[in-house]
Formats: C-alpha cells, structure tokens, sequence
C-alpha cells in the first residue's frame, strides 16, 4: 500500500477542520462544531493536513527535512511514493547506515513488497 492509495480515504480538509473533535482546555466533555478563531488566529490545520492532501515526493522531503533535520534525497522518496521495489540505493539514501536486510525484513512484514537486493 501507498501514500496513493490511502488518498481516496481521507476526507476533505476542510470538511475535516468543522467536524474534527476536540476538547476545551478546561472543559469537561468533547464537543464538535465549527470553530471562530480571532483575528489573525488559525487552527493549523495547514500545517497537519498539508503532508497528507499532498501526496507529492517534495511535500514529503520537505516535512522530513524539517522532523529529522537533515537533508533528505528527492528522487529515493519518489520512487518510495510510486511504489517502487525497495533497493539498497533507496535504504542507504534515506537512512545511510541502515541495515537493509532489517528494513528489507520490516517492508514485507508491512506488505511493501519484495525488496530488491541491487544496488537501484
């Protein structure tokens, strides 16, 4: 399965902001509803949603450099994101160090597919 897959299950963002639970600092139960934010106030919702309605190897790389703060290779999340086979090359260029017969191992456990043991 990939980020492409799960596209067509997840709802609309906005629709996703008014029906999203959520509970008052203070408050004693959850409530729902549309939410009035004061001049110049957001929820961030951008900033939650925006990886996961852009499916895209750019909006990926960008959260990734920003979480692991580090540089992260444009080309291995593509074809990471387009379902591609799972190479050494694209291990060693997201992960450098890591042990590929490990993630090779927790690939298919995932249902990922049959990594491939060449270099690309």
């Amino acid at each position: 399965m990939t980020v492409r897959d799960l596209l067509p299950l997840l709802p609309d963002p906005a629709e996703l902001r008014t029906r999203c639970r959520g509970i008052a600092l203070g408050a004693a139960e959850w409530r729902c509803g549309a939410v009035e934010f004061g001049p110049g106030e957001t929820d961030g919702a951008e900033g939650l949603f925006g990886l996961l309605v852009d499916a895209g190897p750019e909006a990926y790389a960008g959260f990734a450099e920003d979480y692991f703060e580090r540089p992260v290779d444009r080309e291995a999340v593509a074809a990471v994101l387009a379902g591609g086979p799972l190479t050494r090359w694209t291990v060693e260029s997201l992960s450098a160090g890591a042990d590929f017969e490990a993630v090779a191992a927790r690939a298919r456990a995932m249902g990922f597919g049959e990594p491939t043991r060449a270099g690309s």
